[in-house]
């Protein structure tokens, strides 16, 4: 009876251990999305109606479909079903084709909830049909406006970044999904190169030097010695982490070393070629004003990145009485500390800018110095947090350098946000490429937006609140909002009492006064037809930046055209319904509870910012 037992128990074991190799060998996927829904579970609440759940399903859906977000999620555990940690994102216009028809259906989905029967979840019907409408016009209309190779954030550094910063070396399998990657890299490239000629088929080129500092950066990539290329230098140290013996160290550098040979050089180099055959036809012109519909696509970008209905017209009138407020603050410090404010205004930048009192030195210990610098003003601006958040973020940012190979077309900083599962911290990039560019006294500033309390307190509050869908944390983001944020946190860096002394507070109008500045040159280029140049001289004259700051500046705005209005666009709206929070609710208004709802509600369209706020205020009437 015994035996009868066991046989057939091992006949069953073994019959369902063959029904699930069969179910993983035609549909990985299934498993893949079980395991993903489980461990988006640890990130984010539990969705408790149809609505909610439908968002999560798409979200899923959207991060396996692409291999890198599930690198840099840090999903390894997902790898056994979807290969993704050795493989790229499909970049084939087939793909797109895809994402637009999903994009459809999704829309349609959505617009048979009936907004009246939802309660909160009526705000992520919004953001998600916002979000989709702007995707489905982009493809319809503007497919092949934007230029995926430029300059300022190219697909070309993208690869070689994600593969230095986001791909993991931890074990031998990642050593060698590391060297899969290198080897695919030629088929990004080559995607690229075909939507690149569908432009070229449309009529669309860039600026003439966009194709020209994106060669010449494809071309220094592609020229390095061996032991110089970031891609190879990063796993040549990495691999010294790994439980290998050498023999097999070196095996994988030689492969590593070849497929930089066969792969990434050749296909850089073809890339190099084709951008300078496009380039023989860039555009003299510098606006989106100039590409076919233009005008239309300017305006829908302006929507996408401020989630507004302003004009151009509108937003370069808002800019240029901005500017001209904000000089006249500066000029009243100038005239207390003792300038000669009867000089033009770049008279006294210059000599701000040049004093010796406000520059690093420029050698390897000045750039260590800007770092040491940026972590302090971090550091002491953490220990004043506790009176205006009434939660603070877990996880940590740090101040790294922007990689040696971008930073000369990169902005003065960026930020990484820090990873879902605490193994990698936010990261706050800065720009050391022209050390004059970094001056004392506007140091705060940029570290206030880039990390503490800006985007650091944004996006790590984000993840780390339970009590939000994963969707509503990971689903929709707008420059608006965060851009917007991030400015608000210098002003409120200045109201917790973090800038002191008037030099810097000259360097926190001054990143004010370049946000205002951005309204008007970002209109001005692309509405109202102005040159490169003439951007360039409005800034400098405007603002005292550096030639290569303004240059740098400038040309991203040419590439990116509307993204730099959103900075002060949600600026103005988070102060104004700040001022709305605090007029109506009197002395039961508390600053911890206004940042608590702009920032517990995820990534926010401004209408909807301005809606939550609005209820928020009204439940603290009723109260």
């Amino acid at each position: 009876m015994i035996k009868f037992f066991t046989t057939i128990g091992g006949f069953l074991l073994g019959s369902l251990l063959v029904a699930l190799l069969v179910i993983l060998s035609f549909n990985p996927n299934f498993f893949a999305t079980k395991m993903l829904e489980n461990k988006l579970r640890n990130w984010g609440a539990t969705p408790t109606n149809q609505l909610d759940r439908y968002l999560d399903r798409i979200l899923i859906e959207d991060i396996l479909s692409s291999p890198e977000r599930l690198s840099y999620m840090g999903l390894d555990e997902l790898d056994m079903f979807t290969g993704h940690n050795s493989r790229w994102d499909d970049y084939s216009q087939k793909s797109s084709q895809k994402s637009y028809e999903e994009t459809i259906v999704r829309l349609s989905t959505l617009e048979k909830f009936d907004e009246n029967k939802l309660q909160d979840e009526k705000f992520n019907l919004q953001i998600a049909k916002f979000s989709l409408k702007n995707q489905k016009v982009s493809y319809e209309s503007f497919q092949h406006h934007f230029n995926p190779l430029s300059q300022f954030f190219g697909l070309h550094l993208n690869l070689v970044e994600f593969l230095t910063d986001t791909h993991k070396i931890t074990d031998e399998k990642s050593v060698k999904n590391y060297i899969d990657r290198v080897s695919a890299i030629d088929d990004v490239i080559n995607e690229s190169i075909l939507f690149l000629r569908e432009r070229e088929k449309k009529g669309i080129y860039s600026p003439k030097f966009v194709y020209k500092k994106a060669k010449n950066q494809i071309e220094a990539l592609a020229s390095l010695e061996l032991i110089d290329n970031p891609i190879y230098k990063n796993l040549n140290e990495k691999i010294e982490t790994v439980e290998i013996d050498d023999g097999l160290k070196k095996l994988y550098l030689n492969q590593l070393e070849a497929a930089l040979s066969n792969t990434f050089i050749k296909s850089y180099q073809n890339l190099a070629s084709v951008i300078n055959e496009q380039l023989l036809n860039a555009r003299t012109t510098d606006g989106v004003w100039a590409l076919p519909n233009g005008q239309d696509f300017y305006k829908h970008r302006l929507k996408i990145y401020t989630t507004t209905d302003y004009s151009p017209e509108e937003i370069h009138e808002i800019g240029l009485k901005l500017v001209s407020e904000i000089q006249t603050e500066i000029i009243n410090i100038f005239e207390n500390e003792g300038y000669d404010t009867t000089q033009p205004l770049p008279f006294l930048y210059d000599e701000l800018n040049n004093d010796p009192r406000f520059l690093f030195e420029d050698s390897d210990q000045g750039r260590r110095q800007i770092i040491e610098k940026y972590t302090e003003i971090q550091v002491n601006a953490l220990t004043e947090m506790g009176s205006y958040f009434h939660q603070l973020p877990k996880a940590e940012v740090i101040v790294k350098r922007i990689p040696e190979y971008a930073e000369a077309s990169a902005a003065g900083g960026y930020y990484q946000s820090p990873a879902l599962d605490g193994s990698r911290p936010g990261i706050f990039y800065a720009n050391l490429y022209d050390i004059k560019a970094t001056k004392k006294f506007g140091m705060p500033a940029l570290s206030f937006h880039e990390a503490i309390p800006g985007h650091h307190f944004q996006n790590a509050l984000n993840q780390e609140n339970q009590n939000q869908t994963i969707w509503k944390k990971l689903g929709y983001r707008t420059s608006a909002f965060g851009e917007g944020w991030a400015l608000y946190s210098e002003r409120l860096a200045i109201e917790a009492g973090l800038i002191n002394d008037p030099y810097e507070m000259i360097g926190s109008l001054q990143s004010e006064l370049f946000r205002a500045v951005r309204l008007v040159v970002d209109t001005g280029i692309h509405y109202k037809k102005w040159t490169r140049e003439e951007a360039i001289k409005y800034m400098m004259e405007n603002v005292g930046s550096e030639e290569s700051e303004a240059t740098s500046e400038i040309e991203r705005y040419i590439v990116w055209p509307g993204q730099a209005c959103a900075y002060m666009i949600g600026q103005i709206k988070i102060l104004e319904l700040r001022e709305k929070a605090q007029n109506e609710l009197g002395n039961r208004y508390d600053i911890r509870d206004f940042h608590h709802h702009v920032l517990m509600n995820g990534s926010l369209p401004l209408t909807v910012l301005e809606a939550i706020i609005d209820k928020y205020i009204q439940e603290v009437k009723a109260n």
